[in-house]
């Protein structure tokens, strides 16, 4: 209870004032969103380690080049997904957002300072749309973190993943870095109640899609077999985690 309420009371408070700070700054450097997003990283690091206790672990950042690009996935189970994903990699990417976000006060604002990227999953052309400003992220040098299966899976079985993602490996040839993020639905019990676990991020072997193409010969081949290996890859992964946690 104690360290709910630190986190509710505190955890606003500190907020608010990173909050000012990335848009004074943001506004005195030609309205650039990297600085925003390094407060962002330092913002969600407070919040996990101060605030929640969170201890996180993260497994493989050897297989990340700083100076390279990439489409980030990951499997998606609660809204601390963000702050956990934030805290762990080190690189300058964008969100995708739902479009309604944006309309927030503050949070809104603060999203859109970012460079988070609006997404309209109702509308197919909002949806084309949204990928066109994928594209423009990534050729800004800004890499992107997309959630293929869409929406939060509570299942221990990964959810079915979109193709977005692999198109834009397509069109782009930009490697994929596939994440898996273990125990982020564990940290809050209640909105009050918050457990003190260790949450895993384990970083895999980033693919580009020329690789699946040489194999599979055909582009809707290539694009199939792209999602049907990482899906695979990012479940055994996952799988471990919950194997060994039963132990």
């Amino acid at each position: 209870m104690l360290r709910g309420l630190a986190y509710w009371i505190l955890g606003s408070i500190v907020t608010l004032v990173l909050f000012i700070t990335a848009v004074v700054v943001y506004h005195l450097n030609g309205r650039n969103t990297n600085f925003p997003h390094i407060i962002s990283r330092i913002w969600s690091k407070i919040i996990l380690k101060v605030f929640c206790g969170v201890n996180l672990r993260v497994i493989g950042l050897e297989k990340i080049d700083r100076n390279k690009i990439y489409i980030i996935i990951s499997n998606h189970r609660s809204n601390t997904d963000i702050f956990v994903a934030t805290a762990s990699i080190p690189l300058q990417f964008r969100w995708l957002a739902k479009k309604s976000l944006f309309k927030l006060p503050l949070i809104g604002y603060g999203m859109k300072i970012c460079g988070y990227i609006p997404v309209e999953r109702e509308k197919s052309f909002s949806a084309v749309r949204s990928l066109e400003n994928v594209k423009k992220a990534l050729e800004q040098n800004k890499s992107v973190w997309i959630f293929p299966e869409g929406t939060r899976t509570r299942k221990e079985e990964l959810g079915t993943f979109k193709r977005g993602a692999f198109l834009i490996a397509k069109e782009t040839n930009i490697p994929i870095l596939p994440v898996v993020m273990y125990n982020t639905d564990k940290i809050f019990v209640s909105p009050l109640k918050i457990r003190p676990v260790d949450v895993y991020v384990e970083i895999l072997d980033p693919v580009k899609f020329e690789d699946y193409l040489e194999k599979y010969g055909d582009e809707r081949s290539a694009v199939r077999g792209m999602i049907e290996d990482l899906k695979r890859k990012m479940q055994k992964v996952y799988s471990r985690y919950e194997s060994n946690s039963k132990k």
